[in-house]
């Protein structure tokens, strides 16, 4: 084989790979971001994919265990359009709290509740300054 036929196949050997690793890469990393309506309305569209659905924990209904590191939460809809039953087990993270908006990841299942792999609080949306004395 000529010198220019070796160079040209292990470059194209090289670029496969690379490209084969970006796409496997991609491919497992990607999820829907969507709120709490619009996992209810969706029926089984998501079946096999991982999903995030942005929502707030409903006042009265957190049940912490610390022992058992266990969750269960109602998540509802930022219009109040309808409500999930969510349950996790991990650590609470510390932003965590009734009335406080919330980011729950996990695979698409039809049963409830929804069984989230990760709980992701938001940032506060508004800071103030502090006054000069």
């Amino acid at each position: 084989m000529k010198r220019e036929l070796k160079f040209t196949l292990g470059i194209g050997i090289i670029v496969a790979t690379v490209a084969f690793l970006v796409w496997t890469a991609v491919d497992q990393t990607k999820m829907y971001m969507i709120t709490v309506a619009e996992y209810l309305d969706v029926g089984n569209s998501y079946a096999g994919n991982t999903l995030r659905i942005a929502g707030k924990v409903a006042a009265g209904t957190m049940k912490w265990n610390d022992t058992t590191n266990d969750l269960r939460f109602t998540l509802t809809d930022m219009d109040g359009r309808g409500t999930i039953e969510v349950h996790y087990r991990g650590l609470l993270p510390d932003m965590f709290a009734e009335d406080k908006k919330v980011v729950v990841e996990g695979p698409y299942a039809s049963a409830s509740p929804f069984e989230a792999t990760a709980l992701l609080t938001t940032c506060p949306s508004k800071y103030e300054a502090k006054a000069n004395s």
